[in-house]
């Protein structure tokens, strides 16, 4: 990138920060936004309220993923206000942590300046991260992921990989399609014709946000047991066995799994497994097959129903089911803070999709 295309992307990233506080102060308040001379997303702001004038510096934190958040405090230590696209749940809490102040396009902001500068706001425009009005059932997620994936979409091909019925895969395609996310290059119709994704990162991203918030509200049984060495030796010389030898679907996700693909982090401390909803409701058997006793907290393994019927066909690593890598980033994603940083990793080396 040239000089100047990189002044001219600083220069815009400027005017949205600018846009986006002006949104939320009164009228007649007048804001100044300068970008920083070291060429970081930074930027000197003056807020002009009449009695003072409030000085800080500013961040863009890109689409507002606690990986963007990580990125920004990594590159400039000293910002006091992040701005952002849109801010995840767990990148407002990251931020809060820390002592930062964040405001986004969608209208929501947390700031509360020395100087006198306070703003506190609730959405007040629909978000624009929002991937539509329209419901993402477990059928659209499940296409969505063989799409990701590299899988053709058309209902042929989808309908083979997910286990879907016909006309679930049909109705998936065409929800993806009215969201903006596959689009057909020709008129042609049929099982076999074909849709194309439009934008592989905004589909990644669309349907990571639907993923993390569907899990969020998932059931969890949490469980506690010693560990053989460390987490992933024993799961994968203990759990894996003892789940393999039943005729039950399951997967490991989140910093186990990333370890496996696309190792990063060091330390795995919890064992996140996806299991199907028969073995799901058999307590007394996953305290069997895990070696370990259920418990309300202080666990080290959480299991969760599948999601779809896709989400279990990663690949299989040491005798350890694995996963979809697009499954394990929107986890990853959704857990924040370092395993954030492992999603972006994780996207980085194997493309998430089709290389995966």
């Amino acid at each position: 990138m040239s000089k100047i295309e990189i002044m001219t992307t600083r220069t815009q990233l400027a005017t949205r920060v600018r846009r986006t506080l002006t949104s939320v102060l009164p009228p007649g308040v007048r804001v100044f936004v300068v970008p920083r001379a070291d060429g970081s997303p930074t930027f000197d702001v003056t807020v002009q309220t009449g009695a003072a004038d409030h000085r800080f510096l500013a961040g863009w934190a890109g689409k507002g993923w606690p990986a963007d958040v990580e990125e920004l405090v990594r590159a400039s230590p000293g910002v006091e206000i992040a701005v952002a696209a849109e801010f995840s749940h767990n990148a407002r809490v990251l931020l809060d942590q820390r002592g930062i102040g964040w405001i986004d396009e969608s209208g929501l902001a947390s700031i509360t300046r020395p100087s006198g500068l306070i703003i506190s706001r609730e959405p007040i425009r629909e978000s624009v991260m929002s991937p539509s009005p329209i419901k993402w059932s477990r059928s659209t997620l499940a296409v969505a992921e063989a799409a990701l994936s590299g899988v053709t979409p058309t209902v042929e091909s989808i309908e083979e990989a997910t286990g879907l019925s016909r006309h679930a895969t049909a109705i998936g395609l065409a929800q993806l399609e009215r969201l903006g996310l596959l689009a057909r290059p020709t008129a042609r119709r049929g099982p076999k014709s074909g849709r194309q994704i439009v934008d592989y990162a905004d589909f990644l991203d669309n349907y990571s946000k639907v993923a993390i918030e569907r899990r969020s509200r998932q059931k969890v049984l949490r469980f506690h047991r010693l560990w053989e060495g460390n987490a992933v030796a024993t799961l994968r010389t203990e759990i894996a066995p003892a789940l393999s030898t039943l005729e039950h679907h399951w997967a490991v996700t989140g910093t186990a799994a990333s370890q496996l693909i696309a190792p990063y982090l060091s330390d795995v401390t919890t064992l996140d497994l996806y299991v199907d909803p028969e073995l799901m409701s058999n307590t007394q058997e996953l305290e069997l097959r895990l070696g370990a006793r259920i418990v309300q907290r202080g666990q080290v393994i959480e299991v969760r129903e599948l999601p779809t019927l896709m989400s279990e066909k990663g690949p299989v690593l040491d005798s350890i089911s694995v996963a979809l890598p697009v499954r394990v980033y929107a986890d990853l994603l959704g857990i924040g803070g370092r395993s954030a940083e492992a999603a972006q990793h994780l996207r980085e080396e194997l493309h998430v999709g089709p290389a995966a």
